[in-house]
């Protein structure tokens, strides 16, 4: 694997809170900021940490690059929220992170990752980008057309 991927602690919060630039605080949830997007979905009961619910720090050549956060329900993964480092946008890296985990799910997670969604905002066209590249296709618009929802389905033929 080209990335190390470590479970996020409370002490990589401000790591994190250093990727939400006003690009990725206009794109995500996180308008709170990450610290306390973590502990709201932690704080739900359905919320199983390791079970359900990952956050992952992601670091290239030992330097953190990313975090995402991932939810697991009816053996679909969510990719909730995932920001990577303004420094190290642009270069590659959102897609081929999101191929690694793919097709590295047994590793990363624990388990192997079939099917996978996410919800990208309409004007989030580098995003939007790179989970296709990734191998999500479009899958449907919110009704109010303020998210899109975007599926990958592993195809047993190739990897992803």
């Amino acid at each position: 694997m080209t990335y190390q991927w470590q479970d996020y602690t409370a002490a990589d919060a401000p790591i994190a809170e250093s990727f939400l630039d006003s690009a990725a605080r206009r794109f995500t949830g996180c308008d709170e900021g990450w610290e306390d997007y973590c502990t709201y979905w932690l704080g739900e009961p359905e919320t199983r940490p390791g079970e359900n619910f990952w956050v992952k720090l992601i670091r290239l050549e030992g330097e953190p690059i990313a975090v995402m956060a991932l939810f697991l329900g009816d053996g679909v993964l969510l990719v909730s929220e995932y920001i990577l480092s303004p420094a190290m946008r642009g270069q590659g890296h959102g897609s081929a992170i999101l191929r690694e985990l793919l097709s590295h799910g047994k590793e990363i997670l624990g388990f192997e990752i079939p099917r996978a969604r996410a919800v990208i905002f309409p004007e989030n066209q580098v995003s939007i980008r790179a989970f296709e590249r990734a191998g999500f296709g479009f899958e449907s618009a919110h009704p109010d057309g303020d998210a899109l929802f975007y599926v990958y389905e592993r195809d047993e033929s190739r990897d992803p």
